[in-house]
């Protein structure tokens, strides 16, 4: 890392293990093409590194959230496929045709806004069976489906549904889920549009959600993340992104003292105190606060106090200990590599791993490595 005048936090995004997690996705999709879903700046670790590589390993369809996120693909020369998950107004879809986005047919009310534009669009309509957020109701799909395919310039591109328990457990909902889905299928009748289901719990768990399909939509197992202590059970993907930052600051406090905001962290023996140049307005959770860990030299120290905006302290022991090693400048893994996984550290604040990726700020630099 630079230490001139680059930030002295950043994310080391591995390409290397992009690919790897990309080919050993494919061979559990089989025939069902992975889609590349990049939204929320490719979950954080940055759309403009994640897109070359996945169009370079012949991706052929990316998934965003937004329009937004669809027409900055296009900025970037994305010539593949873009569909936009998120359901849309009336009043956007006009930007779709002129983007060539494909939509997402939430519900009869967006289908009847498709059709009444009168532009060639792609579409795939999202099948509410059980996840509650977007979606027709099932027996709402077969009437809009016959809608749309019997206007002219709308190809139905997709039939979809998401689940909302794929990566649990107890897998009783998704097969609920599953088999509403597949009634729905059956009173739609053929020719069935390419479906897909097949999020990252479903893939490992539910082989049937990927046979037959067109798609497999399975976005953390990209970028190497967990979505649930099964799935990192089930699964050896690499973890992509690597969060480092630099000691700034050396310190000896006395018994009694305390560190940052609150006190609420207090000295019960002389302390050595490294303040690291990170804190909540690079992302770094304030949940971490007297929870967390990061690692200096392979050895984990616990972090001391409250996470500041910009700074963050941790706690190195006896000024004779291990930590006395520990100097200005060195090298602190806040997760990664070297340090404390990604999903360690979001379960000592009760999260998932997505969390940390999705919430780095703009101020945190994404560097790629490759390998």
């Amino acid at each position: 890392m630079d230490t001139g005048t680059e930030s002295l936090t950043c994310a080391e995004i591995d390409l290397g293990a992009l690919r790897t997690n990309l080919r050993s996705l494919r061979a559990l999709a089989g025939k069902a093409e992975v889609v590349g879903i990049v939204k929320s700046n490719a979950y954080g670790h940055g759309v403009d590194l994640v897109v070359p590589v996945l169009r370079e390993e012949g991706v052929s369809l990316f998934a965003v959230g937004t329009v937004a996120e669809g027409m900055q693909l296009r900025r970037l020369g994305v010539t593949e496929r873009i569909l936009v998950f998120a359901a849309p107004l009336p009043e956007q879809l006009p930007a779709y045709a002129a983007q060539g986005l494909e939509v997402t047919v939430s519900s009869v009310a967006v289908a009847e806004a498709v059709v009444a534009l009168g532009a060639s669009l792609r579409v795939h309509v999202k099948v509410d069976t059980g996840m509650g957020r977007i979606g027709l109701q099932p027996d709402e799909v077969a009437e809009s489906m016959r809608l749309l395919r019997a206007t002219p310039g709308i190809e139905v591109a997709g039939l979809w549904t998401h689940f909302a328990t794929a990566d649990d457990p107890d897998t009783d909902f998704a097969h609920t889920q599953l088999a509403r889905f597949e009634a729905v299928l059956a009173e739609v009748g053929e020719p069935l549009p390419p479906l897909h289901l097949a999020n990252t719990g479903a893939v490992l768990q539910f082989p049937e959600t990927v046979q037959r399909r067109a798609f497999v939509r399975a976005g953390g197992y990209l970028y190497g993340m967990p979505s649930s202590d099964l799935v990192a059970e089930r699964t050896e993907v690499q973890p992509v992104m690597r969060l480092v930052t630099r000691v700034v600051h050396l310190k000896t406090v006395a018994v009694g003292d305390t560190v940052s905001y609150g006190r609420t962290w207090t000295a019960e023996a002389p302390t050595r105190i490294a303040t690291l140049a990170v804190g909540y307005g690079d992302g770094y959770p304030r949940q971490l606060s007297n929870r967390g860990e990061a690692s200096i030299g392979g050895r984990r120290y616990p972090i001391a106090g409250r996470v500041c905006m910009d700074m963050t302290m941790l706690d190195l022991g006896l000024p004779e200990g291990p930590g006395a090693s520990v100097s200005v400048a060195d090298e602190a893994v806040l997760f990664g590599k070297g340090g404390p996984s990604m999903t360690e550290v979001a379960a000592a604040m009760g999260e998932m791993a997505y969390v940390l990726p999705t919430g780095l700020t703009a101020r945190v630099p994404r560097v790629p490595v490759d390998g």
